[in-house]
């Protein structure tokens, strides 16, 4: 049985932030972005195991760690060790190289901000690490040296189900930028944060319009420009990573996907032989009934939206461990 106390969500506010505030560095309208923190954990003691994977093209609480997610808005741990890892193949459902793409619908009329994460994210809502600041650098982002990243809206978001997902940002004279989502826009806390809406990096941003235009998206709210955007793949061909949220208890875990290619639906923990589906938290981290996943190795597996598989076995320890194998591509 799990040992110790969950503790509960904490909200920070992030004042003054420029693209989603009014200090006049991003747009000219009001509100602010939040960033909120969620921790838990239950002591436990610890264990090791031996790692392995597998990857397929198949269809388809408490604790004694500090769960972080920030819900920024202007809003977290990238590979200090591995797992060892055996032969791993990915395939798609129909026997392929690829799959059909399940991404959403272009979105026509969307809207931009920018932000920095000194405006008060301690750290980003998908709980991906923050490596650097000014410049700002986020984890497995692969567009400007980490640097070009996005919170999207609430509504886009999906309660974290669009983590680690890369999109394509178009301006209507032509300019371009991709990203990946790492952080939430939150409605809670600022008007602008409204379905189509994504506040980008400032580097980001700068890619497509100039500091003084701040809110761009004539169609969704903005005063210059027109934007849309579509999710695409992320150009990433390095294995699939996992991470458990406590590096040493034996009694409860969570875990988060990183460095996927398409966004992450479902992940599923073997316990006892029988497959068992995790809940994903909105800060992005994935937990199986009350955390207790039995004794390490963990035998894990994450279905992206194309409803392609990969399989690894994670030790009981801190960084990133590989599966060893990249989701296959989708057309």
């Amino acid at each position: 049985m799990p040992t110790g106390i969950l503790w509960p969500l904490v909200s920070l506010i992030a004042l003054g932030l420029t693209g989603c505030g009014d200090d006049g560095s991003g747009d000219s309208g009001g509100g602010t972005e939040s960033t909120s923190t969620a921790t838990g954990g239950q002591d436990g003691q610890g264990g090791a195991g031996g790692g392995g994977v597998t990857a397929t093209g198949t269809g388809a609480g408490p604790g004694s760690s500090t769960t972080t997610g920030a819900t920024s808005t202007s809003s977290g741990e990238p590979a200090s060790t591995t797992a060892a890892t055996t032969t791993a193949a990915t395939t798609g459902t129909g026997g392929g190289g690829s799959v059909s793409c399940g991404y959403p619908a272009v979105t026509e009329n969307g809207s931009i901000t920018f932000y920095t994460l000194d405006m008060g994210s301690a750290e980003v809502n998908c709980s991906y690490q923050i490596t650097g600041r000014n410049p700002d650098i986020v984890a497995h982002v692969p567009f400007g040296g980490g640097q070009y990243f996005a919170a999207m809206n609430t509504q886009d978001y999906d309660a974290a189900g669009m983590c680690g997902a890369c999109v394509e940002v178009s301006r209507d004279d032509g300019r371009k930028v991709q990203a990946m989502v790492v952080d939430q826009c939150p409605i809670a806390t600022n008007p602008k944060c409204v379905r189509g809406h994504i506040d980008l990096s400032k580097n980001a941003f700068l890619q497509i319009g100039a500091e003084r235009e701040g809110y761009l998206g004539t169609t969704n709210g903005g005063a210059a420009g027109k934007i849309s955007w579509k999710y695409i793949p992320c150009p990433t061909t390095a294995p699939v990573t996992f991470r458990l949220k406590d590096a040493t208890n034996r009694y409860w875990n969570e875990i988060i996907v990183e460095g996927h290619a398409h966004p992450i639906e479902k992940v599923e923990v073997e316990i006892k032989g029988t497959w068992q589906t995790a809940t994903r938290q909105p800060y992005n981290y994935f937990v199986v009934g009350d955390g207790d996943m039995g004794a390490p190795p963990y035998h894990v597996r994450a279905t992206d939206i194309n409803g392609s598989s990969v399989e690894a076995m994670l030790d009981l320890k801190a960084g990133d461990q590989p599966a060893g194998a990249q989701l296959p591509a989708c057309n």
